[in-house]
């Protein structure tokens, strides 16, 4: 079983990114995906979008995954492995959460140890500079932990703005593969779906 974690401060369009990269996963991997969805006050809606394309969702009640963690995450994901036995699962915390949290509980898993973990932390292109400057510790930590970073809704800024983000994220992380990417157009998902995947 591989784990994709699928980060990013509220707004950022994890749930399209998600959404948009699954329909290719599926295509290029033919492998079983589930989807662990757990933000504030969108979970419900979020699952029954992720549930008209077919996909299986399992909502976590208890807040937030990294608030929670040991227990409830473990528990999920054994249920996962003994009833679905999926081949991937993707893990969309919420906005705040730091990815490498999960990481470190996924080290107390007492089932088959994942093959893979890949800790992805969606950016934002219009809101990263105000967003940077407001939650800049829980963003830096979200970015140095990660092993992908993806700049969403590059249609909606200039390639001048598109720079100075893309400038900033490798300052904080110079080794991590960053893609610029729009979730809603499609746009370079074949590359990020490729880094996703490990091919």
């Amino acid at each position: 079983m591989e784990m994709i974690i699928v980060a990013g401060f509220l707004g950022s369009g994890k749930t399209t990114m998600v959404l948009s990269a699954i329909g290719r996963i599926i295509e290029k991997t033919g492998k079983k995906i589930v989807i662990i969805v757990n933000d504030f006050g969108t979970v419900g809606i979020d699952g029954r979008v992720m549930q008209k394309y077919g996909l299986d969702v399992m909502e976590m009640a208890s807040g937030c995954i990294c608030c929670t963690l040991g227990a409830d995450l473990l528990a999920t994901i054994m249920k996962l492995e003994s009833e679905v036995a999926p081949d991937i699962v993707i893990i969309e915390p919420t906005g705040v959460a730091d990815p490498s949290a999960i990481v470190d509980a996924m080290e107390k898993y007492p089932g088959e140890p994942m093959e893979r973990i890949l800790s992805t932390v969606i950016v934002d292109a219009v809101r990263f500079p105000v967003i940077y400057k407001a939650l800049n510790r829980p963003l830096t930590s979200q970015i140095k932990g990660a092993d992908l970073v993806l700049i969403n809704k590059i249609d909606a800024v200039t390639p001048e703005a598109l720079k100075e983000v893309e400038i900033t994220l490798r300052a904080i992380n110079p080794d991590c593969p960053i893609i610029a990417t729009s979730a809603l157009h499609g746009t370079d998902m074949d590359e990020v779906v490729a880094e996703m995947v490990g091919a």
